[in-house]
């Protein structure tokens, strides 16, 4: 995290490394066109993965390619078992 010249603080991905995450499954999100503007598209997926897996709401996700967001927080869903316990995402990327 860095100042970012107005008092808060921001990411800093200068120098962030690339890590491959194994055990994720993609869910297809949703496409919404930018009606104010109509020059841009907001573009989700949900991710599902390991319950422990290191992550966090500041990171990256590049999904074929394209890097996505975390949009909102990363979510532990506990269930009765390993197998039934997950981290999800909400990914997003604004285009155009």
């Amino acid at each position: 995290m860095v100042t970012d010249g107005r008092g808060g603080r921001e990411p800093d991905f200068t120098g962030a490394t690339s890590v491959d995450l194994d055990g994720w499954a993609l869910d297809a999100g949703n496409t919404l066109a930018d009606q104010q503007n109509r020059d841009g598209a907001l573009i989700q997926w949900t991710a599902r993965g390991p319950f422990d897996a290191d992550i966090d709401r500041h990171d990256r996700i590049t999904v074929s390619g394209e890097q996505f967001k975390i949009d909102g927080a990363v979510i532990r869903q506990p269930g009765p078992t390993a197998a039934t316990s997950h981290t999800i995402l909400l990914l997003a990327k604004w285009k155009g």
